[in-house]
């Protein structure tokens, strides 16, 4: 019966996607020799003041994104305010409190395309009060890039592991934004070592960063194969959309990729369109006509004007989708890996009318929009396989934590301490262990006080993985066994 369910499943899922429409047929953005470009949602992570938001700001410069009028505003207003450095920054940093500061606060997102894909770039916060920003951001991403601060002091700072103890104070972002990618299901990655130029773009000092990092990002889950390393530097565009032009850099950095070259090196990520809809929703909001719009990626299934929906959690009633915009365009069909921003009404009034405005009200944090014959659920109790990481204290049953998955958040905690595994094989070394340690693969039972809507990770990768925190830390990641 459960082999005749997955068929179902999968027919009314593609029955859905394609109902009236080819999905194979869609245009979809392409690049200037009319050949499709696929999806990539890039997430750009860091320590704070590693100056990731200076670096896009400039890569999206190089690329002809910002106008001449805007570029002479954000130096100017920059310069005013007594923060003329962080000019590149402004492009992407649009809060008050984040140009007064200089510290990114929400995840900026952008888009621009490149010779392969059509890139939405997430933009990141580095400081450690912003974390959960950080994961909401990596949770959309297909890959990352990695910034490092390479000036004097830099790198050392962000790469700092801290003080143990039960008071003791956290490292730097680097090692938990690695450790957050992994365990959120990025695994290709493209270190780019910036701020190069002020130790005159020295090889050294590249091949020290990399020497002391490539040991950590292996021990966290990335394999080699899958890591990039380039230098650059950001507020001078070096190494950003070609080679560099630095004498001191083109000296010996002759072959490798610039970052536009390393974002094109990445490999697309297949789409779940065969599955049943699933769409976290990261964004809420009020369109010029008044309608209330759903932002997000969908993480499975397809979605066209008229496709009925239901939002978990939510009212019981199912929505219609009355429009899609992706990309900043109206469309009629989006598939898994696709941004979309759509605008519901209420009831089964799709297309040009009907029905009544969704009340935003209704749609919670961490919601996901699903298929109405075959939604997600929202759990309370679930099981996971967790790698613990440098805890301050041994885990207890009973521990209290706050529980990470796609963009939702909820406070929970550990319920039972199943065994401990073996990492490579998964076999069980010991049963019921009264506290995990650093370093323990195990499985563990948890619960969120009001539920989470999670998959199995072999159903959806992006729904079936956890991050365990408390205190500004990251305690344990896991994926969703049951």
């Amino acid at each position: 019966m459960e082999a005749d369910l997955e068929r179902e499943v999968e027919a009314a899922a593609v029955a859905e996607a394609a109902a009236s429409n080819n999905v194979d047929s869609i245009p979809s953005a392409s690049s200037s020799s009319g050949v499709p470009l696929s999806p990539l949602h890039l997430v750009v992570l860091g320590h704070v003041d590693a100056g990731k938001s200076s670096l896009m700001g400039r890569l999206l410069h190089e690329l002809g994104l910002v106008s001449a009028r805007d570029d002479h505003k954000f130096q100017r207003d920059a310069a005013a305010a007594g923060k003329g450095s962080f000019a590149w920054a402004w492009v992407l940093d649009e809060r008050p409190e984040e140009r007064e500061r200089g510290v990114t606060v929400d995840v900026a997102m952008t888009r621009f395309n490149t010779r392969r894909f059509a890139v939405t770039l997430l933009d990141a916060p580095g400081h450690r009060d912003f974390v959960p920003n950080m994961i909401a951001g990596a949770a959309q991403a297909d890959a990352a890039l990695l910034l490092v601060d390479g000036s004097p002091g830099g790198f050392e700072a962000g790469f700092s592991e801290g003080t143990g103890g039960l008071h003791g104070t956290p490292g730097g972002q680097t090692r938990e934004h690695a450790v957050l990618a992994r365990s959120l299901g990025i695994e290709q990655m493209a270190v780019v070592i910036s701020k190069l130029d002020t130790v005159g773009y020295d090889k050294a000092r590249f091949d020290t960063i990399r020497a002391a990092l490539l040991p950590y990002l292996k021990s966290v889950g990335f394999k080699e194969s899958s890591l990039q390393w380039l230098p650059a530097s950001g507020p001078l565009g070096e190494n950003l959309v070609g080679p560099p032009q630095d004498p001191n850099l083109a000296a010996w950095w002759t072959s490798g990729p610039h970052v536009v070259g390393a974002i094109d090196a990445f490999n697309p990520r297949e789409r779940a369109t065969s599955k049943p809809l699933r769409m976290p929703i990261t964004d809420v909001f009020k369109s010029k006509t008044g309608a209330i719009v759903l932002g997000g990626k969908v993480e499975g299934g397809a979605l066209k004007p008229g496709s009925k929906v239901v939002l978990v959690p939510g009212p019981s009633q199912p929505f219609s989708v009355r429009s899609l915009e992706a990309s900043g365009s109206p469309t009629h069909l989006v598939r898994a890996g696709d941004s979309v921003e759509v605008a519901l009404v209420a009831g089964h009034g799709g297309g040009a009318g009907g029905g009544g405005a969704i009340d935003p009200s209704n749609v919670a944090a961490g919601a996901v929009l699903c298929h109405p014959d075959f939604p997600a659920v929202l759990v309370t109790r679930f099981e996971l396989r967790v790698v613990v990481l440098d805890v301050p204290v041994p885990l207890l049953r009973g521990h209290v934590v706050t529980l990470h998955a796609h963009v939702a958040r909820e406070e929970g905690h550990i319920t039972a301490l199943l065994a401990t595994l073996d990492p490579r094989t998964g076999d069980v070394i010991k049963s019921r262990p009264r506290c995990l340690t650093k370093g323990q693969t195990a499985l563990v039972e948890v619960t969120a006080v009001r539920g989470l809507v999670l998959e199995e990770y072999a159903d959806y990768r992006a729904l079936g993985r956890v991050a365990l925190r408390e205190g500004g830390r990251t305690l344990a990641v896991g994926i969703v066994t049951r």
